[in-house]
């Protein structure tokens, strides 16, 4: 690395906690705009000044971190990443540079006993760190080269059934409930995603919707879903800004009384017990949508954009869902 990517690193390191990724972005181009016609020369500290003794590998390792939160990771995907590399690391106790790909099998070996998503998920982690460190130079090469994707067995989700999502609706007991349901059934947005719109995203049947990675997308409601959520915020009386408000006046609750993530997930599995429903959660009705979208013969290309996924492979395993209309459709042609 060059003179002036490490000091602005450092400044970047230094303004980390105190910034948004998007602030954090335009910092970093400043300097490099700013800096482009200097030359930086580092001053190397005498033996008697006083300096934190911080070793190359834990720079590197925060240095990661800090890349990462300018390429706008959310703060609980690097809380993911943290958990991997601390138990990776408590195992593999090296210097980075001559960690081996043998090294990163052990430590593979040795989940067994946990889902081959959850060691998939780990194996993506350590590959970013690992693929980061060897493009910035920090290791000679990438170790996670010769670590290939974890087998998973084909697993068949299946979406609700039409008799199922009618026995859910009937057990809404108010119109927050239905309007919540409706909403996941239409758009397919993740419960994380709804948990984070305001009342001032929604414009007619359009919903704005903050993803992954602070990126931002359009959903849309059907007929059903605006009515709904209509009929909902012509209840409410008050002005809090959240689209879904919590009910209860107890102490626990948000300070705009937006209902939590956790508190999406309770009601949608309270309104599977009520209607006797089995393996209700927010994620099925995700699942749903996208099924359903599928069936219908919307394009996959725009359920990916439906459902706000990166890759389209994420996408194409939602396509498995839909065995049912090649099921119909044989019979029909075959």
């Amino acid at each position: 690395m060059s003179e002036h990517d490490v000091a602005i690193r450092a400044i970047l390191e230094a303004l980390l906690d105190k910034f948004d990724s998007d602030t954090l972005r335009t910092i970093e181009s400043a300097c490099y705009t700013a800096l482009s016609d200097y030359k930086i020369n580092k001053i190397e500290k005498s033996t008697t000044e006083l300096s934190a003794d911080v070793s190359p590998d834990l720079r590197a390792y925060q240095m990661f971190f800090v890349a990462k939160k300018v390429e706008g990771l959310s703060e609980k995907s690097l809380k993911l990443y943290s958990y991997t590399y601390k138990k990776f690391f408590a195992m593999i106790q090296k210097p980075f540079a001559t960690i081996t790909a043998n090294d990163i099998r052990i430590y593979i070996a040795s989940r067994q006993g946990v889902t081959p998503t959850t060691v998939n998920n780990e194996r993506l982690h350590l590959s970013s760190l690992f693929s980061w460190l060897c493009n910035e130079e920090y290791i000679p090469k990438n170790p996670m080269l010769k670590i290939k994707q974890i087998r998973m067995a084909r697993v068949v989700r299946k979406p609700y059934s039409g008799k199922e999502i009618e026995e859910l609706r009937d057990a809404c007991r108010n119109k927050r409930d239905r309007a919540i349901i409706e909403i996941l059934l239409s758009t397919g947005m993740r419960v994380g995603e709804l948990h984070g719109v305001n009342r001032e995203d929604i414009s007619g049947s359009e919903v704005l919707v903050t993803g992954k990675g602070n990126k931002q997308r359009i959903c849309y409601l059907n007929p059903t879903a605006v009515k709904r959520l209509h009929d909902y915020l012509e209840e409410r009386m008050d002005k809090d800004v959240p689209l879904i408000r919590a009910v209860n006046q107890g102490a626990r609750r948000a300070k705009d009384n937006r209902v939590g993530i956790s508190g999406l997930e309770l009601i949608v599995r309270e309104l599977g017990r009520r209607a006797g429903v089995t393996n209700v959660h927010p994620h099925r009705f995700r699942r749903t949508a996208a099924t359903t979208a599928l069936q219908r013969g919307m394009p996959i290309e725009q359920v990916q954009m439906m459902l706000g996924h990166a890759n389209i492979q994420t996408t194409l395993g939602y396509a498995i869902t839909a065995d049912d209309s090649v099921k119909h459709s044989h019979r029909k042609y075959m």
